[in-house]
C-alpha cells in the first residue's frame, strides 16, 4: 500500500478530532483544542477504542514507553494498541496534561503531564505511574496531531512481572 493512502486510511475520522480556530491566532484556542484531543484519547483508551485513538497520532508519530521501548509510525502504533487491547482486556490509562504551551504561529505546541496505567500481567495486577512530555502539531486541516510522545515511569507496584523495569542501555 502506498504511504499516501495508508495515511488517509489511518486518519479517515478526522471529523472526531477536535479543531483549533481558524485563524490559528490565540494560544488559549490552541491549548483548548488540545486539551479537548486529549481527553477524547482518554476516553477511547477507557472504552479500548483503537479507531478513535488512532486519528490523533501525526503520520511520523514516535513514541518512548515508560519501559524505554521505542515505536515510530502512526501505522505501527495503530497495531500497539489493538495487540494491547487483546492481551489485556482488563488496561487503562490516563493521561493528565499539567501545562500546554503553545506556538500558534508556527502550529506547534508541548504538553507535560502525569499519566497513571492500570493492567495485568500473569493474572496479577499492576499499576504504573510517571511523568510525559508530548509534542503536538497543528496540521493543514487545523486540527491538532500529536507527533511524539516521551514517558517516564516514576513508580510501578504489583508482580515482578507487571513491575519489569527497562533493559541496561
Amino acid at each position: 500500500m502506498k504511504i499516501a493512502a495508508l495515511v488517509l486510511l489511518l486518519l479517515a475520522p478526522i471529523a472526531d478530532r477536535v479543531v483549533a480556530n481558524e485563524t490559528g491566532e490565540g494560544s488559549a484556542a490552541d491549548e483548548s483544542a488540545i486539551r479537548a484531543t486529549r481527553e477524547k484519547f482518554n476516553k477511547a483508551i477507557e472504552q479500548q477504542d483503537v479507531a478513535a485513538i488512532n486519528p490523533v497520532f501525526a503520520p511520523n508519530y514516535h513514541i518512548i514507553t515508560g519501559r524505554s521501548a521505542q515505536f515510530h509510525g502512526a501505522e505501527s502504533e495503530y497495531r500497539n494498541w489493538q495487540q494491547l487491547f487483546k492481551d489485556d482486556p482488563t488496561f487503562t490509562c490516563r493521561r493528565e496534561p499539567r501545562e500546554i504551551r503553545t506556538n500558534s504561529e508556527w502550529g506547534l505546541a508541548e504538553e507535560l503531564g502525569n499519566w497513571t496505567c492500570n493492567y495485568t500481567v500473569d493474572g496479577e495486577q499492576a499499576k504504573a505511574s510517571g511523568v510525559y512530555a508530548a509534542k503536538w502539531q497543528r496540521s493543514a486541516d487545523k486540527t491538532w496531531l500529536l507527533q511524539s510522545e516521551v514517558f517516564t515511569t516514576m513508580t510501578c507496584t504489583g508482580s515482578a512481572a507487571g513491575c519489569q523495569q527497562p533493559d541496561p542501555i
